[in-house]
């Protein structure tokens, strides 16, 4: 009988480690900006209209030691879906609340950088040659607000 219950116990303890380990190996949490662009932009290879968009930083807030990151856009009426790998930009000053930047391309706008709230580091979306920055607004934003996921 001993026998049995420290058999049980042990495979208990099994589970248990192999449990904790699953939640370690976890991706970090998502952060989410839900924003109104009143404009027609480019994210990679894919053109999205004006719309309500969630952006989503699979890769949690990010920090100036990152290299990189991963940007997902997408709009959930109409299915439209983006992901794409980024680089992590530095600014200055805190920022007061999220924010995206858009660069111009002749008549091309395209999605540049994503800010998250109460941080200075950022994601940067990889532009094609000869794109000017044009824009940053934090207008955007539906209320202003970050969540942590959907």
């Amino acid at each position: 009988m001993k026998n049995k219950i420290a058999s049980l116990l042990a495979l208990l303890i099994t589970f248990m480690i192999a449990g904790s380990a699953v939640s370690v190996a976890q991706p970090k949490h998502e952060v989410t900006l839900v924003a109104f662009v009143p404009f027609e932009f480019e994210v990679g290879n894919r053109v999205f209209p004006s719309g309500t968009y969630v952006f989503e930083m699979a890769t949690g807030s990010p920090k100036l030691s990152d290299q990189a990151g991963v940007l997902v856009v997408r709009n959930r009426e109409r299915q439209l879906y983006a992901a794409v790998a980024t680089g992590v930009a530095a600014d200055d000053d805190l920022h007061a609340s999220p924010k995206l930047a858009f660069s111009r391309k002749g008549e091309r706008v395209y999605l540049s950088k994503v800010w998250c709230q109460g941080s200075a580091t950022g994601l940067s979306v990889h532009l094609p040659e000869g794109v000017n920055e044009v824009m940053e607004s934090e207008a955007l934003t539906l209320n202003g607000t970050m969540t942590g996921g959907i």
